[in-house]
């Protein structure tokens, strides 16, 4: 079979590039090219057992020593031989680990050109082989590093492993680095950079270090995951047919490797949360009282909880938490379909499939026609119709895109998050004045040292400044302080809460804040008081259920958690037994003030005395009326066919 156009055109690219360096060797120093080339092939054994495509959800940005290799060699040896150095590495790894031949060829090829094309940026940015000289080369090393970096993530992330483009900026920059360091070394001395080696297997042994406590701890859930599955004969082995389902679906739709990953996960630890669950309730026969369901409505979000305090799967924590809702709002917490993230969507029709087709104790197990027939039957209401009709297709050995349009195929494919985590917005640099004090600081030692006075005292300039503004926030910061402990003297918790807000608003508008009573079990609670608001409950409990663990002051949602751009902040609110009893949040369009934040986190013992004084188990998810217990029994799907 034919290797597809790009990837052939790859090889060939690659092959001209070894080609001129063949042709360029004659010209460069014989001890430096084998010198390189020995540590080409050393260091592509070394790192060939870790290289293997990962299937754990694991985030890592890899520093690799190869690339650092090729790099050095480039700054010595000039591009075209740089690049053959590349291939001589990859080539010679093939006899640790026999691989098919077009893979050599491409991971060759792709080296091969990143590794030429940085020589040419190098050199077109100034830079000189063979001469390296800090300061002077820094535009060069820069133009060599981003040149580098992203033609190696663009053919062999995005063209080979479909996965969105990810410079990974700093391991790159730690590459180019180590690279620059054993080039000065060999400039002096080929063998100067033997002192290197140390720092380099050290480097790698901590990468792996890591890597394998991810890799344990993933196994640890995974035999939680079995425990649960265990604990009930009907459900045996559940989250491993589940996780199978969203493996085969999500690479029938040729999603990203990571994001195929991602989901598999999710699938198999999507029932941690039924460790909270008695087991005579799961193998109860009959129908669930109120208790007995609200027990089970609960295991998501635990599930969830649990997930969220490990960060490299934490990801998959909101999926897991959703995968009993609904398209049409239906679902447990009655989140609606434009806020299910599609990994939730993958969970809820693989879930629901393999509990139609498994005996339980309350009903037989359908057969799995009847099964696909019902998804079908209610694509739309309970299903994602395009990842159902997906679903069923892939179930009975079709191609998705035979049932999909073109449309349809194309908004699931490019629909599918980032596997890496959401971060909060970052505050302007005037807002953090200590480390504009501390800059100029570090800024004028270093002027110092290069006896460049003026530029010293400028930079001691900026320091003071710094300092200044510094001393002026706190100074705002304590008389804010003030103002919000003054909104607590009111006689009612509900005025407690509107002067709060009020005293909040004179720094930073607000489009809405709410007032939460949290249950006692942590897993869940209910907006107790709301000034202007929307805010999506269902969203905002779950985002706090899986966050409310996390230890932080304050806690900062990103705009995947809630839907909603902007910044919204959760202040916890904690008894004397330093027990969670509430929250308080508060939603704007920008960040809050730097003083504003300061003056929350000092008073924030307070505020939960003041307004968290009583045990609040509030209505919680845990006291309201399951949906699946009002259902009409002859709705398969909805009443108990993809439950417990």
């Amino acid at each position: 079979m034919r290797p597809p156009l790009p990837i052939l055109g790859t090889i060939l690219l690659g092959l001209a590039a070894s080609a001129a360096g063949v042709w360029r060797l004659p010209s460069v120093s014989p001890a430096t090219a084998a010198l390189f080339a020995a540590a080409a092939i050393v260091t592509e054994l070394f790192e060939e057992t870790a290289r293997e495509r990962m299937r754990e959800p694991i985030e890592m940005e890899r520093f690799q020593l190869a690339a650092a290799v090729n790099i050095a060699a480039v700054l010595l040896l000039g591009p075209w031989v740089g690049a053959l150095v590349a291939v001589v590495g990859v080539v010679a790894a093939v006899a640790l680990r026999p691989r098919a031949l077009v893979d050599v060829l491409f991971r060759a090829a792709a080296l091969a050109t990143a590794t030429a094309a940085a020589g040419l940026a190098f050199r077109i940015a100034g830079g000189e082989t063979g001469q390296l000289k800090l300061l002077d080369d820094l535009i060069p090393l820069a133009a060599l590093g981003l040149a580098y970096l992203t033609v190696r993530a663009l053919l062999i992330e995005v063209l080979l492993a479909r996965e969105s483009f990810d410079p990974r900026l700093r391991s790159t920059v730690g590459e180019v680095a180590f690279g620059a360091a054993i080039a000065l070394l060999a400039l002096r001395h080929s063998w100067d950079v033997v002192v290197m080696v140390p720092l380099g297997l050290m480097a790698h042994q901590a990468q792996a270090n890591v890597a394998r406590v991810q890799r344990d701890t993933l196994r640890a859930l995974e035999t939680f995951a079995n425990i649960v599955d265990e604990r009930d004969p009907s459900t045996y082995r559940h989250s491993v047919r589940v996780a199978a389902y969203v493996d085969q679906l999500a690479r029938a739709l040729r999603l990203p490797f990571s994001d195929i990953d991602r989901l598999r996960w999710a699938g198999r630890l999507h029932d941690l949360g039924k460790v909270a669950v008695d087991s005579t309730v799961l193998r109860k026969p009959g129908r669930l009282d109120r208790a007995e369901w609200a027990a089970v409505r609960r295991h998501p979000r635990l599930s969830a909880r649990l997930l969220q305090r490990f960060e490299f799967v934490a990801t998959q924590a909101r999926a897991v938490e959703l995968h009993h809702e609904r398209v049409d709002g239906r679902g447990y917490y009655g989140v609606r379909d434009q806020d299910l993230p599609l990994a939730a969507h993958f969970l809820i029709v693989a879930d629901s499939y393999d509990a139609m087709t498994t005996d339980r104790p309350y009903r037989p197990g359908l057969p799995r026609d009847a099964a696909l027939a019902e998804i079908e039957r209610n694509l739309g209401t309970q299903f994602h119709p395009a990842v159902g009709k997906a679903f069923v297709a892939v179930q009975r050995g079709l191609d998705p895109s035979s049932v999909l349009t073109p449309e349809e195929l194309a908004d699931i494919q490019g629909a599918h998050a980032s596997y890496r985590r959401a971060t909060a917005p970052g505050r302007a640099l005037r807002e953090r004045p200590e480390l504009l004090a501390l800059g100029g600081v570090v800024g004028a030692l270093v002027a110092l040292a290069f006896d460049e006075r003026w530029l010293a005292a400028g930079a001691l300039a900026v320091a003071v400044t710094g300092g200044v503004l510094r001393l002026v926030a706190r100074a705002r910061s304590e008389r804010l302080a003030a103002a919000l402990r003054g909104a607590l003297h009111a006689s009612t918790r509900d005025a407690m809460f509107e002067s709060f807000v009020e005293r909040v608003e004179r720094s930073w508008p607000l489009e809405w804040a709410a007032l939460v009573a949290w249950s006692d079990d942590g897993l869940g609670g209910n907006v107790e008081l709301r000034l202007r608001g929307p805010a999506d409950e269902p969203m905002l409990v779950g985002w706090l259920v899986r966050e409310a663990e996390s230890g932080a002051d304050v806690i900062v949602a990103s705009p995947a958690d809630l839907s909603r751009d902007g910044v919204t902040l959760a202040l916890p609110l904690r008894r004397e037994t330093s027990q969670i009893a509430g929250f308080i949040v508060l939603a704007g369009h920008a960040a809050p003030p730097r003083p504003l934040e300061l003056a929350l986190r000092e008073t924030l013992d307070e505020l939960g005395l003041a307004l968290a004084d009583r045990p609040s188990g509030g209505r919680g998810d845990g006291d309201a009326e399951p949906v699946e217990a009002a259902a009409d029994a002859g709705d398969l799907v909805v009443a108990r066919l993809d439950e417990r």
